[in-house]
């Protein structure tokens, strides 16, 4: 029987870009059964959504085709002059205007349109504070008319034209002041509300007293909040309902919940503790950094009643509103102070996958940042809940390709990377020129609907191939450029650099999105929305094929594919034991310096000491010290043994004279950046 093939995705963050992602899925499942998922905000939805559509397969539900796939058809749709995608960002209480302005500054427009389409959006949201602008503006100048008087009747024709000019440039004066007279508008509503609103124009759901049991809250079109309308789909994907409880890690893991067991379906998302200054993942959030609590009143803020109601009910803290005495056990051994309408996270197992997406998501004054509560120690022992914002898990890594890394793979780990217009790829190995441009001509990319889609072809490309060039434009504007490029290498460099090491570039998909193709686009008219929807079934056809069962040809080159998974899994042979080998004689290097005299003992006086001598910090148990120092002992002499020049897995100047993949991989120590106990265990 040939066995099932099985692989891992994970999916880059982008807004409305993750638009590229259903059809790419919908396209993998045609061939692959999802065992691991992650992503990062747009990349949380579209792994989320895999996940749960996963989970329905294996109750008998396959929703990829019917309802996956099917989606940048749904977010397309026009209803009353807005996409149900603009539809999706419902704007809090008391900032309509800001995300109106906030749309029509996003719009791809010439300099002049722009200007006059806020002006008017401005005027529409903030007439009145445009009108007191230009009343102010106009007071001295009909003061000045008043005591003037009217002119006189026989104006000569230069005059006329004088007063003419000069009406002209009041009117501009005034139409000036309006506008500042907005912004002050706009101004004060963003100072007002934002801050109470987490710093997110939406909350991603409606308000908590105007919903129903079951039936998310609709806008006059009938499209729910964003929010609402994931967990709609997150449901009816996994062959569920509304009605039905919400599908949780635990559900998808399929083995009872234990978290050290084997998994059926695992998927981690990317969150932000900004207060914290850290990343987490979920549904592993505590540990490290200690509890986490809730407060019901924000949560229902910001999440469903029915997920709401489920926290609660799950949590270990029974009913934060009997007082202080239903606390949970542990936080009375903690003395940590509960307050009135506080709960403890459910454990991993219990969370529901909706809130780790939506907490993922949560796009910097976009969508609002998720509050939860940590205990602060006081040095009498007690602990008080201190305010903890989670924001988009792109700020710490938008493309966390090191999701799920082994050093020897067992299944592919596909990624697919959004990137800008500003990417020109030649892959030098084919002569092709040009291989990937976004550009902006639709004619040309339905002509070719390769033309925003590439992977490398040899083991040579994929460093430098896919380089982005930011320009940084002169002026004004080039202050706003040059502190978003360091920005963004801020929080992005070490994603880019991974995905150029060998044993990862040969696995990731690149699709070009042009600057009025996702991100903050949320006004995108039906046919790009569309046409980023068919180049995600590019990119899907592109991983299905590169390391399928029987290698055929590139479906983009129409050449033999070479990079495939025979090749792959030698490519991290190589790179994986060069490593190690570099590890080994630093490690062999350093374990042969003397003891000092009257100084710091040698690692192996350390390691022979007498039991119960200092340092008596993690001592080896009886048998286990018998164990460390034979293995130690072994794995030096095996190290002493590399002498000759071909006792090395890296040699030479050229891959054909030995040398192992470049660039070099280093093994070093580094946080597990998860609380995931599996992450401690090999099988």
């Amino acid at each position: 029987m040939v066995k099932e093939l099985e692989c891992d995705l994970v999916m880059r963050g982008g807004i409305t870009s993750g638009i590229v992602y259903p059809r790419a899925i919908a396209k993998l499942a045609d061939t692959y059964r999802f065992r691991s998922i992650g992503g990062t905000s747009a990349g949380a939805i579209a792994a989320s959504v895999t996940a749960a559509a996963a989970l329905g397969v294996i109750n008998g539900e396959d929703r990829f085709q019917s309802h996956v796939k099917e989606v940048p058809g749904i977010l397309a749709e026009k209803i009353d002059g807005q996409t149900v995608l603009q539809r999706l960002f419902q704007p809090a209480p008391g900032l309509d205007g800001v995300l109106a302005v906030l749309l029509a500054s996003l719009e791809r427009r010439s300099r002049f349109k722009k200007l006059v389409h806020i002006a008017l959006v401005l005027w529409r949201h903030y007439g009145l504070w445009a009108l007191a602008g230009a009343v102010i503006a106009f007071l001295p100048a009909l003061l000045a008319a008043a005591a003037i008087g009217p002119p006189p009747g026989d104006l000569s024709l230069y005059a006329g034209v004088a007063l003419v000019v000069a009406a002209i440039l009041i009117f501009v004066y005034g139409a000036f002041f309006a506008l500042i007279g907005g912004a002050v508008g706009l101004g004060i509503d963003a100072a007002k509300h934002l801050p109470k609103n987490d710093f997110g124009l939406c909350t991603g759901t409606g308000r908590p007293d105007r919903s129903e049991p079951g039936i998310p809250q609709r806008d006059s079109a009938g499209i729910p909040p964003l929010t609402d309308w994931l967990d709609e789909l997150i449901q009816k994907v996994a062959g569920r309902t509304l009605l039905d409880a919400p599908v949780t890690f635990g559900d998808l893991w399929g083995n009872g919940g234990n978290p050290l067991a084997e998994r059926e379906i695992d998927l981690v998302l990317m969150t932000t503790n900004a207060t914290r200054g850290v990343s987490q993942r979920f549904p592993f959030l505590e540990g490290t950094w200690g509890p986490l609590f809730f407060q019901e009143s924000e949560m229902r803020r910001l999440f469903p009643k029915r997920v709401v109601d489920w926290l609660i009910a799950k949590s270990p803290t029974k009913s934060a509103r009997k007082g202080r005495a239903a606390a949970s056990k542990r936080a009375r051994r903690e003395k940590i102070k509960m307050r009135r309408g506080f709960y403890r996270l459910p454990p991993p197992a219990k969370i529901p996958i909706l809130m780790g997406t939506r907490m993922s998501l949560s796009f910097p004054f976009l969508l609002s940042a998720v509050p939860l509560y940590a205990p602060q120690y006081r040095k009498s022992g007690t602990a008080e809940l201190r305010r903890c914002l989670f924001s988009d898990g792109g700020i710490t890594s938008n493309f966390p390709i090191h999701f799920f890394d082994s050093p020897l793979p067992g299944r592919p780990t596909f990624g697919i990377n959004l990137v800008a217009d500003a990417v020109t790829v030649v892959d030098r190995s084919e002569n092709s020129g040009t291989a990937m441009k976004a550009g902006r001509s639709r004619a040309a990319v339905a002509k070719d609907p390769w033309r925003n889609v590439w992977m490398p072809t040899t083991n040579s490309t994929g460093v430098q191939d896919v380089a982005q060039f930011r320009e940084v434009m002169h002026g004004p504007a080039g202050i706003v450029d040059f502190f978003m490029m360091l920005f963004d290498t801020a929080r992005n460099w070490a994603d880019t650099e991974l995905v150029a090491m060998p044993g990862y570039r040969d696995r990731v998909v690149h699709v070009a999105l042009a600057e009025n193709e996702g991100g903050l686009n949320l006004s995108m008219p039906p046919d790009i929305i569309t046409a980023i929807g068919e180049r995600g079934e590019c990119a899907g056809k592109l991983l299905t094929a590169r390391f399928a069962r029987k290698p055929g040809r590139d479906p983009k080159t129409k050449m033999p594919i070479r990079l495939t998974w025979d090749n792959h899994r030698w490519i991290r042979y190589r790179s994986v034991m060069a490593a190690f080998e570099d590890l080994a004689r630093r490690f062999q290097k350093k374990w042969k310096v003397p003891s000092e005299p009257r100084g710091p003992r040698s690692y192996p006086d350390l390691l022979g000491r007498k039991p119960r001598s200092a340092p008596r910090g993690y001592i080896f148990v009886p048998g286990q010290d018998a164990f460390a120092k034979a293995a130690t002992d072994q794995f030096l002499k095996l190290v002493a043994a590399w002498k000759t020049t071909d006792d090395t897995f890296d040699r030479g100047k050229t891959s054909k004279q030995g040398r192992s993949p470049r660039p070099k991989p280093v093994l070093r120590m580094m946080p597990p950046g998860s609380n995931d106990p599996r992450a401690e265990r090999a099988d």
